[in-house]
């Protein structure tokens, strides 16, 4: 029976969304109706990657629930081999 290590990856979540979010950058002035379309596609964003925000937040928690699993379940696995 072959040894079995997990292989673990990192996802940084914090740091992919302070890239997503932290970029600000300043746009020349156009029309009224043009600005207002643009504010309109700036909130609609902003409530996007909340979206995305969360959903990432609920990914991260079941990876570490997962995880957390797999490492009881190969504690069993290898409490039953030695027996």
């Amino acid at each position: 029976m072959s040894s079995y290590e997990p292989r673990g990856f990192s996802i940084d979540i914090d740091k992919i969304l302070k890239d997503v979010t932290g970029t600000r950058r300043r746009t020349r002035r156009t029309t009224s109706s043009s600005n207002d379309m643009d504010a309109a596609l700036r909130r609609a964003v902003r409530v996007e990657l909340a979206d995305v925000e969360r959903s990432l937040k609920l990914l991260a928690d079941e990876i570490v629930r997962l995880r957390k699993a797999n490492e009881a379940l190969a504690a069993q696995v290898a409490k039953l081999a030695k027996r």
